[in-house]
C-alpha cells in the first residue's frame, strides 16, 4: 500500500511540475511579448496614463482704426463644464453652480441631465467664476472650468459692419474679423504635464513643448473720429426721412484708403447674436442698386474723352422723348417745366438731364460706354479687403438695344454698389487715374513689426487729366448753381451730383411703386481733392430727392471731416463776398 501511495504521489508531482512549468513558461513568454515585442506600445501608453499634453491658446490679434485706436480686443474669462456621471447630487449641484453663473437653477439640471459624458454649463463667462470653482473642486465633483478668452469690441456700435465679430469658439464669423482671420487666429503653443491619481496636473512638472504664436495685428485706414462723424450724419437724416437703410463712404481719391464707410442701422458686435443677421451685413459692398443720376457722370466723362465738345448741345429736352422700345422721361423742376431745351453737357450735368444723358451714351454706342464703365471699375469687385463685395451680372450683349443704352446712360438697367460708386468720383477727383480702395493699412506682429504694409494699388487711367479736370468743373457748377445747392460748405469748393432711382422690384422686373433711392456723391475741396464722400439712403420716406436727403448728410461729412484733417479753406465765406460786394459798391459810387 505504501509503494502505491508513494507511485500516486510521485505521479501526481509530476503532472503538478509540468503544470507549474507551462505557467511559468506562459508568463515568461507574455513578459518577453510585453517586455521586448510590445515594448515600446506599453510605454507609450503609460505615459499617456501619467502625462497629458494641454494646448496654449494664441491670443488673436487686435483690430485698429489708423491711429491705432482698439476696436476689437481679447479679455480673459473662463469656461465652465460639467462631467455629468461623476456628480453625485445632481439638484444640489445645479443650484450651487447656477448661483455663481446667474441662471435657473433648472436651466442648469436640465443640461446635467441630458445624458451626455460632457456638457458647457457656461461659455467666455467672468474669470472669477472660474477661480471660484477652482476652489470648491472638492465640494462639486464633476464640475470644472478651463481659462478661455473673449473678444470685445471697445467702440461698441461703430464700423460694427466693418469690423464684423467672432463665434463662441474665437472664429471670425463677419466682417474684418472673417475676412482676415488666418492673419488674426496665430498659433497655439503646448505644454506637457504629470498628472496625480485624482488626473489633476502636477504644477512641478509642466514642460514647455511649443510657444505659443501671437495673432497679427491688423490696421485699418479708417479713421474712427471721421466714422464717427458719418454715422452720426446718418442717425440724424434717419429721425427725419425713415429709410430702410443707407451708407455713407469716405475716401481719400489719391490712394484709395477708406476712411469711413458707415452702414445704417448698426448694430453692437457685442451683442451679435441678440439682432437679426440681416443686420451683419455691410450693404456698401454686398448690396447692388440702381444709380440713377449719379452716373451720368461716366457717361460725360466718356463723351468728353471721346472728343465731344462740352459746350455743344446735344439734344433738344422737351422732357420727355419716346424711342423704340419705350419712352425717357425727365424730372422737371422750375425753371424747366416745359423741358430743358437745348442741353450741352453742363446743362446735363447741372439739372440732370436723362434725355441729354442718354442721347451722349447712344453716340458713344454699346461697346465704348461698356469700355469706359468698366475702366471706372463698375464691372468688376473693387477688390478692397472685405470679402463680401458684390458686382452686376453681365448684361448679355442681345440685351444692349437702343433703349437699353439710353437707360443705363442716366443710370438705369445696371446695378452697382455704394464702394464702386466712390471709386468713380475717387477716379475724378484723382485726375482720372483710378485707385483700389482698401480698407487694410497695415498688418503688424505681436513684436510691432510691419509684415504688410499698405501700398496705394494704381488700377489704371480710365480718362485723361483734361476730361477729369472738366468733369471736375461741370459737377461744381451744379452745387453751386444747380440741383448740388444743399451740398454747399462754407469757404469749401463742392463738386457733386445728386441722385434719385427707383428700386427694382425683386423679380427684376421693373420698378416698384413709390420705392427710391436717394443720393448724393462728390468730393471736396473740388480745387484740391481730399476727400470723396457717398451717400446712398434707401427707400427713404416724406422724400426722394437726392438734393434734399442724401445732400445734407454730405455737406455734414464734409464740413466736420475737414475741420477734423485741419484742411484750409480754399473758397471766400458769405461773409467775405458780402464785404467784396460792398466794397466794389463803394468804389462806383
Amino acid at each position: 500500500m505504501a509503494s502505491r501511495h508513494r507511485g500516486i504521489v510521485r505521479k501526481r508531482t509530476t503532472w503538478l511540475f509540468f503544470v507549474f512549468a507551462l505557467i511559468y513558461m506562459s508568463v515568461s513568454a507574455r513578459l518577453v511579448y510585453v517586455q521586448v515585442f510590445r515594448g515600446e506600445y506599453f510605454k507609450q501608453r503609460a505615459a499617456e496614463i501619467r502625462f497629458r499634453e494641454y494646448p496654449i491658446d494664441a491670443p488673436r490679434g487686435t483690430i485698429c482704426d489708423r491711429t491705432g485706436r482698439v476696436m476689437a480686443v481679447n479679455i480673459e474669462t473662463a469656461s465652465v463644464f460639467a462631467r455629468p456621471k461623476e456628480i453625485t447630487n445632481p439638484p444640489e449641484t445645479a443650484v450651487r453652480v447656477a448661483a455663481l453663473l446667474g441662471e435657473e437653477a433648472q436651466t442648469v439640471e436640465s443640461k446635467l441631465n441630458g445624458g451626455r459624458g460632457f456638457v458647457w454649463l457656461g461659455r467666455q463667462v467672468d474669470a472669477e467664476v472660474g477661480d471660484k470653482l477652482g476652489k470648491m473642486r472638492k465640494e462639486l465633483p464633476g464640475i470644472g472650468s478651463e481659462r478661455d478668452t473673449k473678444r470685445v469690441y471697445p467702440v461698441g456700435p461703430l464700423a460694427a459692419q466693418i469690423v464684423g465679430f467672432t463665434n463662441i469658439d474665437n472664429v471670425g464669423a463677419e466682417g474684418i474679423e472673417s475676412a482676415l482671420d488666418k492673419e488674426l487666429v496665430g498659433k497655439d503653443g503646448l505644454f506637457r504635464a504629470e498628472l496625480d491619481g485624482a488626473r489633476r496636473v502636477i504644477p512641478e512638472t509642466r514642460r514647455l513643448v511649443r510657444q505659443p504664436e501671437n495673432g497679427k495685428d491688423v490696421y485699418l485706414t479708417i479713421d474712427v473720429t471721421i466714422q464717427h462723424i458719418a454715422e452720426q450724419a446718418l442717425a440724424k437724416m434717419a429721425e427725419t426721412y425713415k429709410p430702410t437703410s443707407a451708407s455713407a463712404i469716405v475716401m481719400d481719391p489719391k490712394t484709395g484708403e477708406i476712411l469711413a464707410l458707415a452702414n445704417y442701422p448698426t448694430y453692437d458686435p457685442n451683442k451679435a447674436r441678440s439682432v437679426k443677421p440681416g443686420m451683419w451685413r455691410n450693404r456698401a459692398v454686398a448690396d447692388l442698386y440702381e444709380p440713377g443720376s449719379t452716373l451720368k457722370c461716366v457717361t460725360i466723362a466718356a463723351g468728353l474723352n471721346e472728343g465731344f465738345n462740352p459746350h455743344i448741345p446735344v439734344v433738344y429736352c422737351k422732357g420727355r422723348e419716346k424711342m423704340a422700345g419705350g419712352s425717357i422721361p425727365c424730372v422737371l423742376h422750375r425753371p424747366f417745366l416745359s423741358g430743358h431745351g437745348a442741353a450741352d453737357m453742363y446743362r446735363i450735368i447741372q439739372y440732370s438731364c436723362n434725355i441729354g444723358a442718354a442721347h451722349v451714351a447712344l453716340r458713344l454706342g454699346p461697346d465704348k460706354l461698356r469700355e469706359y464703365e468698366k475702366a471706372f471699375g463698375l464691372l468688376d469687385k473693387t477688390d478692397a479687403g472685405f470679402g463680401c463685395e458684390a458686382v452686376c451680372p453681365k448684361i448679355p450683349e442681345d440685351e444692349w438695344r437702343p433703349i437699353r443704352v439710353a437707360n443705363v446712360g442716366f443710370g438705369q438697367g445696371l446695378a452697382v454698389t455704394p464702394l464702386q460708386m466712390a471709386c468713380v468720383y475717387s477716379t475724378i477727383a484723382n485726375g482720372g487715374v483710378r485707385m483700389r480702395p482698401s480698407i487694410v493699412r497695415e498688418i503688424r506682429r505681436s513684436d510691432g513689426t510691419i509684415c504688410s504694409p499698405f501700398k496705394p494699388r494704381v488700377a489704371g487711367r480710365a480718362v485723361s487729366r483734361s476730361t477729369a479736370d472738366e468733369m471736375t468743373k461741370m459737377m461744381t457748377k451744379c452745387v453751386q448753381e444747380g440741383t448740388g445747392k444743399p451740398a454747399q460748405i462754407e469757404g469749401r469748393s463742392v463738386a457733386g451730383k445728386t441722385g434719385s432711382a427707383q428700386v427694382v422690384r425683386t423679380n427684376g422686373r421693373g420698378y416698384e411703386s413709390g420705392a427710391y433711392v436717394a443720393s448724393f456723391m462728390g468730393f471736396v475741396p473740388a480745387n484740391r481733392p481730399r476727400l470723396t464722400i457717398v451717400v446712398v439712403v434707401n427707400r427713404p420716406k416724406k422724400s426722394h430727392w437726392g438734393a434734399t436727403v442724401a445732400a445734407p448728410v454730405f455737406k455734414e461729412i464734409g464740413e466736420k471731416a475737414l475741420w477734423y484733417l485741419k484742411a484750409p479753406s480754399d473758397a471766400p465765406t458769405r461773409q467775405e463776398i458780402k464785404q467784396k460786394r460792398d466794397v466794389d459798391k463803394k468804389r462806383l459810387a
